[in-house]
């Protein structure tokens, strides 16, 4: 055979498989017709992310190249899930992120800065977002979150309860033994059974944080390098061991983890009548106004010395870094997070919007709630977002906690073994 034949027939072979090739992709990135196919995930189910589903459709229908599938996880291993998702190759184009574990995946290395998107895009700018939520959604610098909606932590009380108690509502001059006194009268016993408790002292650890800092102390310091001093303080054992007791021997005022987990936890508590105060986040509005209960909300309890502090708990959608569809994703992420899906989650009135404008609004016509936009003031940074650390601070506090709470150590134990633990672990 001829060279030129060879030749021929190896341009003619070599023309088929890269025919074949773009043929292969077209319908994956919609260069030839077909559309580019994206995932997303939140925490939850369908049921209870009827916002995203709709934004979803929405999103659709104003992107006829894009193609966007809704597939929501459970709340409860949501990032266990996720993490094994990311691991293996297969987590969705776009997922949510608590603000507690942002350091966590960008450490790890699956989220994709959006810096370089924002740059190109002249339509699209974060300055219609509050500056609190985009700086705490900035790791070293870059930005890898753009924000679904913030919820400040407030006090949530049971307004039937404090009624047949005959006991005035929480008034923005409580300090935290004001409201422990309030929950000592408010906790109920049949012989040695409770069957109503005036406080939720819980294991989550964002209300303990605002004890905490409201009496001067931190599980760590500023930026993250060390727990020694600060988890074990004596300032942090003696506030710790005041926390404890709140659930603990005859004069308890909150229920044990054991009674929580048989009960159906605070919300279910609270709505049953066998709570009267909890701290939590806004979210919790979406079961209370769903059941009977007659609730109402107040800033979370001061120091004796006027100190008062809160958290805003945020959510962030990330890009995967493995997408093969990244400026997509970018645009999917730009419309969850836009003034239009901000609007829609507000309104239900489950959320506060993350963006200036619409929070100014909610701001205006707020009246129940208002206590709770008031918290924002007195917000203050957690250790998961101050540092790439954090988990590890809460990984180890936690299990002290358990330990404190189940009688296994005493305090001081628990926290100078936690203390230790951290700084053993901790990137310096």
């Amino acid at each position: 055979m001829k060279k030129g034949s060879i030749g021929l027939i190896m341009i003619l072979v070599l023309s088929m498989l890269l025919s074949a090739c773009s043929s292969g992709s077209s319908t994956d990135t919609g260069s030839s017709g077909g559309k580019v196919k994206l995932t997303f995930t939140v925490w939850g189910d369908v049921n209870s992310s009827a916002d995203e589903v709709k934004l979803a459709e929405q999103f659709n229908e104003a992107h006829p190249n894009i193609e966007v599938k809704f597939e929501p996880i459970p709340s409860e291993g949501y990032g266990t899930k996720l993490t094994t998702s990311l691991a293996a190759g297969q987590a969705p184009d776009v997922f949510l992120v608590g603000d507690g574990e942002y350091y966590k995946y960008v450490d790890k290395g699956v989220v994709e800065p959006l810096d370089s998107y924002l740059a190109a895009d002249s339509s699209f700018k974060l300055n219609i977002f509050q500056p609190d939520l985009i700086n705490n959604m900035k790791i070293e610098g870059k930005q890898y979150y753009l924000p679904k909606d913030f919820n400040p932590l407030a006090l949530w009380y049971n307004k039937r309860l404090f009624d047949e108690a005959q006991i005035p509502y929480p008034t923005d001059e409580w300090t935290w033994d004001d409201m422990i006194a309030v929950a000592q009268k408010l906790t109920k016993k049949e012989g040695n059974k409770y069957t109503q408790f005036g406080f939720n002292a819980g294991k989550w650890e964002y209300p303990i944080y605002t004890y905490l800092w409201d009496y001067g102390t931190d599980i760590a310091n500023e930026d993250g390098t060390a727990a020694e001093g600060y988890m074990n303080s004596d300032k942090t054992v003696a506030a710790m061991e005041k926390y404890v007791a709140l659930s603990q021997g005859e004069n308890r005022v909150s229920p044990t983890p054991l009674d929580s987990q048989t009960l159906g936890g605070d919300s279910s508590m609270f709505m049953t009548e066998k709570l009267a105060m909890m701290v939590t986040g806004r979210w919790v509005k979406t079961d209370l106004d769903k059941s009977n209960v007659k609730y109402g909300s107040a800033m979370i309890p001061k120091s004796a010395d006027g100190t008062r502090s809160s958290i805003t708990a945020t959510s962030g959608w990330a890009i995967n870094a493995s997408s093969k569809h990244k400026q997509e994703a970018y645009e999917l992420v730009k419309w969850l997070s836009g003034v239009e899906a901000q609007k829609l989650r507000s309104t239900n009135g489950k959320v506060l919007p993350a963006t200036v404008k619409e929070l100014e609004e909610v701001k205006a016509k707020e009246m129940a709630d208002k206590p709770v936009i008031e918290m924002m003031n007195f917000a203050k940074k957690p250790i998961t977002l101050r540092s790439a650390n954090g988990p590890i601070f809460v990984e180890e506090f936690t299990k002290a906690l358990e330990k404190m709470l189940l009688g296994e150590q005493d305090t001081r134990t628990a926290l100078d073994e936690a203390a230790k633990n951290v700084d053993s672990k901790i990137k310096k």
